[in-house]
């Protein structure tokens, strides 16, 4: 279900935008925008990570932080005064800590997967 929220919300976000930069605008594009960004938002704070690795759990917390830029860059495309420049700032910084979060956990969860295997031979040599 989060990973559904997750994509949901990413995915309005890129076609508003895209829109955007098309030059096409509908009246109620900004609050998709904003509904993506809040889907997002929803999604990271719901998550936990219980385990002992603190590089995942700085990846999480790395993970909330790019939801926090998308919901500003939603107050910017919502704003009368913003403008796309700005949201396209925010949008592209938490697009870049989503990325890198995104393949550095896949990385560390395979890390972490290996050495429970490596510690379960040992202790059944022993």
């Amino acid at each position: 279900m989060q990973n559904i929220l997750l994509t949901a919300g990413l995915l309005l976000m890129l076609a508003v935008v895209v829109t955007r930069l098309l030059n096409y605008y509908w009246e109620y594009d900004k609050w998709l925008f904003a509904f993506g960004a809040a889907l997002t938002l929803a999604e990271r704070f719901s998550e936990r990570y219980s385990g002992n690795n603190l590089r995942i759990g700085r990846l999480y917390r790395m993970g909330k932080i790019s939801a926090i830029l998308y919901c500003v860059a939603a107050y910017f495309i919502v704003s009368p005064t913003g403008k796309l420049r700005d949201c396209l700032a925010f949008l592209t910084a938490g697009a870049v800590l989503q990325l890198y979060t995104s393949f550095v956990y896949d990385r560390e969860k395979k890390k972490e997967v290996e050495n429970e295997k490596e510690t379960t031979t040992k202790r059944k040599k022993q």
